[in-house]
This record gives structure tokens, sequence and C-alpha cells, in this order.
């Protein structure tokens, strides 16, 4: 019973220090200062690009060609969740008009 109690208990501890590799993408983002990015939900970085948003397109226009080419595990990557924050606020295309900004969707 004790030796499945130890097994048990270094099996989780070397899972848990698996780490995803590193990305441009993520260290772009966290460049622009969205801070360490691990683990961050999509929504929490999307709300951050949205106060952020040359870097949020910045961000989008680098993770076209790796989003051309994911696997579906790559949407719950750091990096996939990244890129999903960015396009989510990139879409959005400014277009000024006379008396206020407005904004409108589609694809840039």
């Amino acid at each position: 019973m004790k030796l499945l109690l130890i097994c048990a208990a270094a099996i989780m501890i070397g899972c848990s220090g698996l780490k995803e590799p590193p990305s441009p993408i993520v260290q772009k983002a966290e460049a622009c200062g969205a801070g360490n990015l691990s683990g961050t939900s999509s929504v929490a970085v999307q709300d951050w690009f949205g106060k952020h948003r040359d870097c949020a397109v910045a961000v989008d226009t680098m993770c076209k060609p790796v989003r051309e080419k994911a696997t579906a595990q790559w949407m719950d990557s750091t990096e996939g969740r990244v890129c999903t924050a960015a396009r989510n606020v990139a879409q959005w295309i400014r277009k000024p008009s006379n008396d206020h900004e407005t904004f409108q969707s589609g694809w840039k």
C-alpha cells in the first residue's frame, strides 16, 4: 500500500512540472506588458488586449500562420488562448466618423 502511495505521489509531482515550450507569440504579449500569461484564461487576456489594441493586432498577425496549421489541442495551450483573445479584439476595425469613433465588425 505504501509503495502504491509513493508511486502515485511521484507521478503527480512529475506531471505537474510539465511546461509548454517557449512561444514568440506569448513572449510578444508578455513584452507588451500583459505579465505572465501561463494559465491565464482567454477572457482575461482578451480583456487586457481590449485596453492594448495595438498589441492585439500585432499578436494576431503573428498568430495567423500558426492558426492555419494548429492542432485541436493548440486552442487549450497558452499560445492558443492568447491568439484567440488577440483575434477577438483585432477583428474590430476602427472607422472614424465626424463626431465620434465607431467600431464595425469585419476581417482585415
